[in-house]
């Protein structure tokens, strides 16, 4: 990605005016987090390896690179407010390099050439002298009648119009100049280095490289040779090779700022971006007015995640662009590279949630060029980050327009359509996106689909695994240039009496998020005695209640959010984490290249992603088995862990009890709702409908005459849509109502205001499924095959309801939302019932979930100090010590299974007659006993009774106490 080396013989310097990327067409993807997965189409063997030969007068002389890492850049410039760039080929843009292609025409100046031998100077001199007229009054001279009837050969004149050829682009011809150069003088560097500058231009950096030696043997201290030698090293994966190139050229001519600028591209591939960092700046000390340096410090300066500095740098660029704007005019080459520097400007703007900014850049750089399909695509993104998707759709379609072979722009694109329901072509663009999915993954390339997207998309559940493999497997590339030695783990030991298992959580949702708003009070509800739990924030502090309460309640809290992926997983290891905990996945904000280091020697996936990471890197996924059934096992690739009740966890009991009044419930005007009709509603965003439901959906209100469906506006382009989708259905679209988003705790008491809940199968409502419970509100929910979709029907059940709010098709969907709507008694009971169990059901018991959680925990642990590796497990429930049988019982559950014939499936019914009478729960919770405990007791008495056991025994006297 940084600047390559100027690669030509002593006097056909080519000057890096023109920007490209190193893929040469190919994609680049950062993985969500910043770090570029460069793929080169390298020689692989073709050419032995080759040991430098440090000239004798320069061994046992070190580069001060080698030794010192300067720890920030001084910029000698003050910033002017900024005003997007070409983006590669994938769903993620990178800064882009200001360096040369060959595929660009190039501007061919001349450079002194103070190291080479005395006749190699002369000859020099004189192609210096000549070059300095217009290279076609050197052709028109050189070609004459003269020169071809001269029975001389003349060996300056060969050089000249060998230089001259190369200036044009005629390859051919030049290489006929110099091979006849090299035939009159073989020990002449100069042609030497002209042809390997020419195989360089074609691509050919494995016959550029053999050139490149050959000049080396016949001057050994030829510092253009060095420099070329190093880019064809660099081109072909030999970065080590590359570096002791350009180390020996600045040693042998230390004020090129060039070569600094070339040795800092190798050391920002290589990951070692402090190096980077101090050669970029040597370079511009050197070279103040060098743009290009300028902006590929930038780009170090972004991945150290020093935004600003790196902004400044950015707009010092485009500041030396315009000066010589003024004095030479614009050219094709000054305005490619003012593109590809508002690029990265815009790409920096927007990691510190400066949206407005970046757009107006990317927006300049469409302007700047606007038959580039990656600017609009670019423009697309940034649009689409800041919600403005009616624009973002228009971008897209332009990028399409211009290059219908472009697999990002399509994938976003359909993301954009899906987020404002614009099922018009919904068909043939799927069944596009996945043939290009399916091209992606059998040739290795980054998928342009990202995986979060592809949970809410109709897609075959052995694809989506393999796409999210493959990005996976992406990030992995990422993390090993960052060619970070492997951590040592902490030993495999058993914990001992007195000592705690040392887990660590990492996000960038420690905040106002709906992570935080679920998890608030597990990181400090852990037990301190078993477990020492450390949180490490990928995000600042945002100033808000969440964040300030998960600081202040769990044991270890620190802010990583100002440093690298190498620096954020040393210090986890530092820390001694047995159990690493990933609460992103692949959401914003994410660092997955952390994890793909491994600082911990047991790493796991929980609830910020409801799906599989693919990685390899990632030892457990926890959910339950409502989520995962072992019929669909094959849709995740982790070792599962499975939760006894719900995976799910909430804190709705700890810091929402509010709810639970009936006079906190607002009125429905409030809303704009109607206090007469019946209400079905959905507050799931938009990107989760699919057509077959909302057609559903349709055909109930059609069934249910007086009702409305209430839905979120989110995003608000979807509202006419649907409205649009409702009057095609034959639907009023007046009785489709849509209302703002609110804050979280006036979202949760207006959830209950609805009649019943209307689930989207594809992807299920997870936040919003707990908030509407919890506002005792029913559900109906399809679970389908991948875990996103199966999340709602999991929520039901850990509630007590499963059976009543799960269907098992579309058309029982229908059905049980439109008997619930004409049953009033029959709703009232279900929404009594489920009013009643939520301080006693498994959902919304946060502490039991924690207890289980730990369990879970210690039994990875377990597994890993003692087994060959992580495998899938099921923890079973566990009643607390408050609420166990006494020591006399012990063996009844054991009995209980041993019973053939025992009516198990009487246990809902009985747990759920139990919680619709709330004076006994009242009566129950003052005792410490659950209605699930009751039933238990009850069920365990039945099983004693089975087997024969006299009520007069002791055994089943203390049971039956505890039932009755």
């Amino acid at each position: 990605m940084a600047y390559d080396s100027l690669v030509a013989p002593a006097a056909l310097f080519v000057r890096q005016n023109t920007a490209r990327s190193p893929l040469k067409g190919k994609p680049v993807d950062l993985g969500v987090q910043g770090f570029p997965s460069i793929q080169r189409d390298a020689v692989a063997g073709a050419v032995p390896k080759f040991s430098i030969q440090i000239p004798q007068s320069q061994q046992g002389v070190h580069s001060h690179h080698q030794s010192q890492a300067p720890s920030s850049a001084q910029v000698p410039f003050q910033p002017t407010t900024p005003t997007q760039s070409v983006l590669p080929q994938s769903a993620v843009e990178t800064p882009r390099p200001l360096t040369h292609t060959a595929q660009q025409p190039v501007e061919i100046t001349t450079v002194a050439t103070q190291s080479l031998s005395q006749p190699t100077q002369q000859a020099a001199s004189s192609e210096i002298s000549a070059s300095a007229a217009p290279q076609s009054s050197a052709l028109d001279f050189y070609t004459s009648q003269q020169l071809q009837q001269s029975k001389q050969a003349d060996f300056g004149a060969y050089l000249e119009l060998a230089s001259a050829y190369a200036g044009k682009g005629d390859t051919t011809s030049a290489h006929h100049y110099y091979t006849e150069v090299l035939r009159l003088q073989p020990t002449c560097a100069v042609a030497w280095c002209g042809i390997a500058a020419l195989y360089s231009s074609t691509g050919d950096h494995t016959r550029a490289l053999l050139s490149y030696q050959e000049a080396l043997l016949v001057h050994p201290n030829c510092v253009d040779a060095y420099i070329g030698l190093g880019a064809a090293c660099k081109e072909l994966s030999r970065s080590e090779e590359a570096v002791s190139c350009y180390q020996i050229a600045i040693q042998l001519q230390p004020g090129c700022a060039r070569t600094h600028a070339a040795l800092a591209g190798v050391y920002f591939e290589q990951g070692h971006l402090e190096l980077s960092v101090a050669c970029y700046s040597d370079a511009i000390a050197l070279e103040p007015n060098f743009p290009e340096a300028y902006n590929d410090l930038g780009n170090a300066l972004r991945a150290l995640l020093r935004c600003q500095e790196a902004v400044q740098c950015y707009t010092a660029c485009l500041q030396l662009h315009a000066q010589t704007a003024q004095v030479h005019g614009t050219t094709h080459h000054l305005l490619y590279s003012i593109a590809v520097t508002y690029n990265n400007l815009a790409s920096v703007l927007k990691l510190q949630n400066r949206n407005d900014e970046a757009c107006a850049c990317y927006e300049h750089v469409t302007r700047l060029q606007p038959d580039s399909a990656e600017s609009h695509a670019n423009l697309g993104n940034a649009y689409k980050d800041t919600a403005r998707q009616e624009q973002a759709i228009l971008a897209y379609q332009q990028a399409l327009a211009l290059k219908p072979d472009y697999p990002a722009a399509l994938a976003n694109l359909v993301h954009s359509l899906q987020c404002v329901c614009d099922w018009r072509e919904r068909k043939a663009t799927f069944h596009r996106l996945e043939m290009d999915i399916v091209r992606q993954i059998y040739s290795g390339q980054p998928t342009s689909v990202q995986p979060f997207h592809a949970m809410a998309y109709p897609l075959n559940a052995n694809l989506v695994l393999e796409l999210t493999r493959l990005h996976a497997r992406h990030i992995e590339l990422a993390a090993e240039r960052l060619r970070v030695p492997a951590f040592q783990h902490p030993p495999k030991n058993l914990l001992k009496a007195g000592q705690r298992l040392k887990v660590g959580y990492l996000s960038s949702d420690f905040g106002n998020h709906p992570l935080s708003h679920l998890m608030g009070s597990v990181f400090g509800s852990h037990a301190r005695a078993d477990v020492e739990v450390t949180c490490f924030a990928l995000s600042a502090a945002d100033g808000t209640e969440w964040r300030k309460r998960i600081e202040g309640e769990v044991e270890h809290f620190y802010d990583v959010s100002h440093l690298t992926s190498v620096q954020i997983a040393t210090m986890v290891n530092q820390a001694g984490v047995q159990v690493l905990i990933d609460l992103n996945g692949y959401t914003k904000g994410a660092r997955n290249e952390i994890f793909a280091l491994r600082p911990a020697p047991v790493q796991v996936s929980y609830m910020g992603f409801p799906a599989t990471t693919g990685a390899r890197f990632i030892d457990y996924l926890v959910l339950d088995r409502v989520v995962a059934p072992e019929h669909l096992r094959h849709c995740y690739s982790e070792k599962l862990v499975y939760m006894p009740h719900c995976y799910f966890v909430n804190d709705y009991k700890q810091a929402h009890l509010d709810v639970l009044d009936p006079s906190t419930r607002p009125s429905r005007t409030e809303f704009g709702l109607p206090e007469d009709r019946f209400i079905f509603s959905c507050s799931n965003q938009l990107y989760k409908y699919d057509p077959e439901t909302f057609t559903t959906w349709c055909n109930i209100l059609r069934r249910v005459p007086n009702s409305v469906l209430w839905l979120l506006r989110f995003p608000p382009f979807g509202e006419p849509r649907i409205k649009s989708e409702a009057a095609a259905r034959g639907i009023d679209p007046d009785r489709i109502i849509f209302t703002d988003v609110a804050d979280k705790d006036v979202h949760i008491k207006r959830s209950g205001i609805a009649d019943l809940f209307l689930d989207t199968p594809m992807c299920n409502a997870h936040t919003t499924g707990c908030d509407t419970l919890w506002a005792g509100c029913p559900v109906i929910t399809l679970p389908l095959e991948r875990m996103a979709s199966r999340v709602c029907a999991s929520l039901c059940h850990a509630a007590g309801f499963g059976e009543e709010m799960v269907v098992g098709s579309q058309s029982e969907y229908e059905e049980r939302a439109v008997e619930l709507a004409l049953s009033p008694a029959k709703l009232s009971d279900l929404r009594s019932r489920l009013c009643a169990a939520r301080l006693s059901a498994h959902l919304f018991d946060t502490k039991e979930w924690v207890r289980d959680f730990e369990r879970c925990l210690l039994e990875m642990w377990r597994i890993y100090c003692t087994e060959d590796g992580p495998r899938d497990f099921e923890m079973s429930p566990q009643v607390s010590s408050q609420d166990t049988c006494p020591a006399s019982a012990s063996a009844a559950p054991a009995a209980l299974q041993e019973v053939e014939g025992v009516p198990q499936m009487l246990a809902p019914t009985l747990t759920k007659t139990i919680s619709s009478n709330p004076a006994l729960v009242k009566a129950l919770q003052k005792q410490g006993i659950t209605p699930q405990l009751l039933t238990m007791h009850s069920m365990l008495v039945f099983a004693l009774q089975q087997q024969g056991v006299s009520s007069s025994a002791p055994l089943y006297n203390s049971v039956s106490q505890q039932a009755h």
